[in-house]
């Protein structure tokens, strides 16, 4: 896919968090250019908006327009031989360099009819190599240049030329003419008569920035070398004279049961060890729960002979708080506990978080039960190593990773729920479709709105826990395949949070979604279709897929620099490429994005 983006063609794309284009003539300026002609074709007229009295730029800019741009690059730069006077240096303006190799080309001095190409001797430095302009070289002599099987260098992107490379540019623009009308067939010509020479990167980074990976790949790099400037400036710290290690905890298993028969007390069967019978258990819960299911479950347990304490915490987001979580430990604490107590979660998400943190917490660290209540909680909330409370600034910003013992799902539960609710953790599990796999997602859209069928219900629960739970297996701490948990979740937070809690995790997972889609989109990771599939899911489901008018860009973004995907460098976000697939750069599936991206994005999703 093109680079180019919406209102955005390549040159003004953002690195770094600067215009490629701004970046490199900023680079040009320090290192002594004091005019700069720019040559222009595909959307001319917006690079010359952006470009004209920017602040940052303070030498002189002359803009050509070049008609017959769409020919070739040497067709382009030869539009610049009434504009340039004695030797002169060429900056590809799609390429991000390393500053020092800007400084060092243009103090490189050619001599008269000759050119000097910087190469890249390292090719495995060389991002998406296969299309990269390839030289041979003899000596520092170039000999040849172009699309090579054998070669010793790659071609950076940076020129020290004189007038001579002109009349190879009209050569390989004369009608007829073999090659492919590129600036590499130019030099070529100069080449076969020994007038090219090679300047070495010796070791300086650059990339060309001609595909989505590719933007992608230099924007980890920049940040990658920002943070190791930084931390070369650190004082060096002496060793110590002994040193010592230990190691602390050990990998925790938890079973994962769905049945029949819990929500009508007649089956009450949880994982309490024997070790805990004597202890006493708390069941944690809401008034809504309590009021449906409350008596029978605890009722149930009692009858087997434990001693329960019930604990009915308030109902909603808002329960999520350092508050509640400090009244809900003294009111544990006062009832009397041991280190071998259990804490039972009976309810949606809010009461498995704030069930699990408190486990986490109390005695540092009692058992832990799920007894998930709703579908969200049925498909997301229990199945979960992750355990937090809200902030002042966001969702789930307090919290800890502390496994339950034992998870056990009973769809009877989802018989009381409303349509509205069944709904909110309907979204999750169109996530891991959409983000995992296509054969769910063909499943989702194969059915009709059965959204109360049990049958439908039970597929669905049994299909998300064994999603969910392969990821957990396979990358606990979510930094590769796992980041399919995270889909959508940073907008999500930032939409939810904003809201005051009136839309529910779901319908903001949903919103979310289609963000992510978008931004993936603008990015050119994926197609216009991943976007609209997101869209005809979510109709089909009835779930939202637009931002409350009310809320404002500038809040959203503010949020979601809470996430905690979101380093002060910038955001990251799990993106797809297509339905099951996340886009991954360098082995690296927390793809950076520009907050005008997100911006962008953003804008194009509001009721």
């Amino acid at each position: 896919m093109r680079l180019d983006r919406p209102r955005t063609p390549k040159p003004l794309v953002e690195i770094g968090g600067m215009p490629l284009i701004v970046r490199l003539l900023g680079q040009l300026q320090d290192a002594g250019v004091e005019e700069a002609v720019i040559l222009l074709g595909f959307e001319a007229k917006i690079v010359m908006r952006a470009l004209t009295g920017h602040p940052g730029l303070s030498l002189r800019l002359r803009f050509v327009e070049v008609a017959g741009w769409e020919r070739g690059l040497a067709a382009t730069l030869a539009a610049a031989r009434p504009h340039v006077v004695g030797p002169f240096v060429i900056a590809m303006a799609d390429h991000v360099f390393d500053p020092r190799l800007v400084e060092q080309i243009c103090a490189a001095r050619p001599e008269p009819e000759t050119v000097i190409a910087t190469v890249e001797r390292e090719p495995e430095h060389v991002f998406e190599l296969h299309d990269a302009v390839r030289i041979g070289l003899d000596g520092d002599r170039v000999t040849e240049i172009g699309a090579l099987e054998r070669y010793d260098a790659i071609d950076a992107g940076l020129f020290a030329a004189t007038p001579a490379l002109f009349d190879a540019l009209d050569e390989v623009c004369a009608p007829g003419a073999p090659g492919g009308g590129g600036l590499s067939d130019a030099v070529a010509v100069l080449a076969r008569t020994g007038r090219v020479f090679s300047l070495s990167t010796d070791g300086l980074r650059w990339d060309d920035i001609d595909t989505p990976a590719a933007a992608v790949h230099a924007e980890m790099r920049l940040r990658g070398e920002r943070r190791q400037r930084v931390h070369a400036r650190q004082a060096p710290v002496r060793e110590p004279t002994t040193s010592y290690q230990f190691q602390t905890g050990a990998p925790t298993t938890t079973e994962l049961v769905v049945r029949r028969g819990v929500a009508s007390g007649a089956q009450v069967e949880l994982g309490i060890p024997a070790q805990s019978a004597g202890s006493p258990l708390f069941v944690l819960t809401d008034p809504t729960v309590d009021a449906l299911y409350g008596d029978r479950f605890v009722g149930a347990l009692e009858r087997q002979g434990y001693h329960v304490q019930r604990v009915v915490m308030p109902e909603g987001e808002r329960a999520k708080t350092l508050e509640n979580f400090g009244w809900l430990t003294e009111t544990v604490l006062s009832a009397g506990i041991d280190e071998r107590s259990l804490l039972i979660s009976l309810g949606g998400g809010v009461v498995c978080n704030v069930a699990g943190f408190a486990a986490a917490t109390l005695y540092r660290g009692i058992g832990l039960i799920h007894v998930p209540t709703t579908l969200m909680a049925q498909c997301d909330a229990a199945i979960s190593h992750k355990q937090a409370l809200n902030g002042a600034r966001g969702k789930n910003l307090v919290g800890a990773y502390y496994a339950p013992r034992q998870i056990v799902i009973d769809v009877e539960f989802l018989d009381t729920l409303s349509d509205r609710l069944l709904r909110d953790g309907l979204a999750e599990a169109l996530k891991h479709a959409l983000a995992q796999d296509p054969a769910y997602l063909a499943w989702f859209l194969g059915q009709g709105r059965a959204l109360r069928d049990p049958v439908f219900l039970e597929h669905v629960v049994r299909r998300n826990v064994e999603l969910k739970c392969r990821l957990l297996a396979e990358d606990p701490e979510e930094h590769a395949a796992g980041l399919v948990l995270q889909y959508a979740h940073n907008v999500a937070h930032a939409v939810e949070f904003l809201s005051g809690y009136r839309l529910t995790h779901g319908e903001s997972v949903a919103i979310g979604m289609v963000v992510a889609a978008r931004v993936s989109r603008i990015l050119g990771g994926c197609t216009d279709e991943l976007v609209a599939i997101h869209e005809r899911l979510l109709d089909r489901y009835e779930l939202p897929r637009r931002i409350p008018c009310e809320l404002r860009v500038p809040d959203l973004l503010a949020a979601m620099r809470y996430d905690k995907k979101t380093l002060t460098e910038g955001a990251r976000m799990p993106l797809l490429t297509e339905v099951g697939r996340l886009w991954q750069v360098d082995g690296d599936f927390a793809i950076p994005v520009a907050e005008s991206v997100l911006a962008q994005a953003l804008e194009a999703s509001f009721a």
